[in-house]
């Protein structure tokens, strides 16, 4: 039976399935291939029913486990500053660091 879950990382809910692969903001101190538990569950459920939580779901009734597969680096934003009727002019460039995790179990 295929269940789903919706969870909360660093703040931002995630809907998720078993295999899914969830991009988000770096977790600084995950190395690849470490797993980590999934607690902060607001709604869990399948084809034939929902369990939502208020404002999240008791730990005791699932396990949600995410591995880490890959820690990459986000595309180039160009940053531009310039100041009114001067020929100041200054280029900066920047980039978001990503952390993407593999739903290993939602049991």
């Amino acid at each position: 039976q295929k269940y789903y879950a919706t969870v909360v990382i660093k703040g931002r809910p995630f809907t998720v399935a078993q295999n899914d692969i969830v991009v988000m903001d770096r977790i600084k101190d995950l190395e690849l291939g470490d797993s980590l538990a999934l607690d902060q569950v607001t709604e869990l459920g399948s084809l034939d029913y929902t369990i939502k939580g208020q404002p999240f779901v008791d730990p005791a009734l699932y396990r949600i486990e995410a591995t880490v597969i890959e820690h990459p680096d986000g595309k180039q934003f160009t940053v531009t500053k310039k100041k009114q009727r001067t020929a100041g002019q200054k280029t900066t460039y920047h980039r978001n660091h990503h952390t993407m995790l593999r739903i290993s179990l939602i049991d």
